[in-house]
């Protein structure tokens, strides 16, 4: 498959994980090993698993985390530059990089994903169940100190 026929997430997962092998992790690999391990196994093993996953999520989380800090970097965000003192804060300055950035946030999410189990059917049915959530959560207008009053809310999305 080339770049032009790229035309859904499903399309998009191979990819990359695909990418992640060539960098030397298999996230779908490890995200399916974490699905079987969820099941059953040995106790010992399953310890090992997490931590690998672990590990790797951490460098993903990490990866993304630097990502948008770049993005940000696409903003005139600094306070004490000449752009917040004409009115401008959070002006977006470079909006190709911005999106080049926003992309590569995509390539770590996605393959954060994978080391998770999660298949592109699974993000739909997740997301559609905690859009669910977040609608009730605005209706009943509630305040951020109501939030962890309210945070196993996510557990019943499935």
């Amino acid at each position: 498959m080339d770049e032009r026929s790229i035309g859904s997430l499903e399309d998009i997962w191979p990819l990359q994980a695909q990418l992640n092998r060539r960098a030397g992790i298999d996230t779908l690999a490890l995200g399916e090993a974490m699905e079987e391990a969820e099941g059953g196994g040995e106790a010992k093993a399953k310890v090992a698993l997490r931590t690998e996953v672990g590990r790797a999520l951490k460098n993903y989380i990490d990866a993304l985390a630097s990502e948008c800090h770049e993005l940000q970097e696409c903003l005139s965000w600094k306070h004490w530059y000449r752009e917040a003192k004409e009115g401008r804060q959070y002006e977006l300055q470079d909006l190709q990089n911005a999106r080049v950035e926003a992309t590569d946030m995509f390539f770590f999410w996605i393959s954060i994903c994978q080391l998770l189990g999660l298949q592109p059917g699974d993000l739909y049915r997740l997301y559609a169940g905690k859009l669910g959530i977040n609608h009730k959560r605005q209706d009943e207008n509630r305040t951020q100190a109501e939030h962890t009053t309210h945070e196993n809310e996510n557990r019943a999305v499935v």
